[in-house]
């Protein structure tokens, strides 16, 4: 039977994907609640001592975990949470040697909010965690998982916080009980809260990012995962678990460099600009001195002619500004529109 146009690509990208995956130098995985594995590539199989994913896969990742309670303490946290970042993780190879890695997972759950699956990302961290000369636990997950954890009534006022995200905010405890969070969220943003809260209420949970200002104005970045209690009574809405990560300083650094990536834009095409104007500058203020030379004082165009003489002149003075750009300084336009301060940048 001759495959349709559709069934052949689906196979070639299918196909395609699958061998990405196996390529990736990292292990990926996706584990049931009982620890099934359900998919591995490669790089999972090789790093705890199989030939094959297929032969990996007839043991549950449960085994290969060097202390079964840390498998519980990990999977209540992503439970809690709906997910973990660089958890380090205390494995053993299939031969009974020691694995230290770091662990990225996240829960996939059902309609209904229950974890299904478990999708994970392992890196070997032995050398690192050998060369710091100590050996992280699990013992702590809130610190592995977050710094700012805060439960909220369905209208956003906070009912309880953990230490970390007051101290984040620069209040104690007891001082934000009863405020709304909304308070603390940029002014630019602060309308939308409310819409926000209302997806998570309706959906069960969100993710994203969130940025709020602390008691000194500074604006901080969270990278979050809010979900709905469903032990709250079916009868009201239930209270919502909003669990974030400070990436502020990520957030501040990846700025800085789209700012290096624009300044260098704007040094080349100021370059590239100064250089194209150039040759017609020349051309031009020639032609206009050529022109006034020749003419009388009294001549009713001279006026004019010296005008563009002047503009010319002008123009050449803002190329050659253009081409000695040192630093990227912009200015306010008009409808909050910047541009680059020629004046200030040469």
């Amino acid at each position: 039977m001759e495959l349709g146009r559709s069934q052949v690509f689906f196979d070639s990208s299918t196909r395609g994907f699958a061998e990405f995956v196996h390529a990736l130098p990292v292990a990926v995985f996706r584990e049931t609640l009982d620890g099934r594995i359900v998919y591995c590539n490669t790089a999972l199989a090789e790093m705890l001592g199989f030939e094959s994913c297929g032969e990996l896969m007839d043991h549950p990742m449960t085994s290969f975990y060097h202390h079964a309670e840390d498998r519980d303490l990990l999977l209540n946290a992503v439970m809690k949470s709906g997910r973990v970042v660089d958890a380090p993780v205390s494995l053993k190879r299939r031969d009974g040697r020691p694995l230290w890695c770091r662990l990225t997972a996240k829960a996939l759950v059902d309609d209904d909010g229950a974890l299904v699956h478990l999708d994970g990302v392992l890196r070997d961290a032995s050398r690192e965690i050998e060369k710091r000369g100590t050996r992280p636990t699990l013992e702590n997950m809130a610190n592995v998982l977050s710094d700012f954890v805060v439960l909220l009534n369905p209208d956003g006022e906070i009912a309880d916080i953990n230490k970390a995200g007051s101290a984040l905010l620069g209040f104690r405890s007891e001082d934000l009980i009863g405020r709304s969070i909304a308070d603390f969220v940029i002014p630019r943003l602060r309308d939308l809260f409310s819409t926000f809260l209302s997806i998570v209420v309706k959906t069960g949970r969100e993710e994203g990012i969130l940025t709020i200002m602390d008691r000194n104005g500074d604006e901080r970045h969270l990278e979050f995962h809010a979900f709905v209690d469903e032990r709250q009574s079916a009868t009201a809405p239930g209270h919502i678990h909003l669990v974030a990560r400070n990436v502020t300083e990520r957030i501040k650094y990846h700025k800085e460099q789209l700012s290096k990536e624009k300044f260098i834009g704007v040094l080349e095409m100021a370059g590239g600009v100064a250089h194209k104007l150039n040759q017609p500058l020349m051309i031009m203020r020639n032609a206009v001195n050529e022109v006034l030379s020749g003419m009388s004082g009294k001549d009713p165009n001279y006026d004019r002619v010296l005008k563009i003489h002047q503009q010319v002149e002008r123009i050449s003075e803002i190329a050659k500004k253009i081409g000695n750009i040192k630093k990227y300084e912009p200015m306010d336009y008009v409808a909050g529109i910047r541009i680059v301060d020629i004046d200030k940048t040469s």
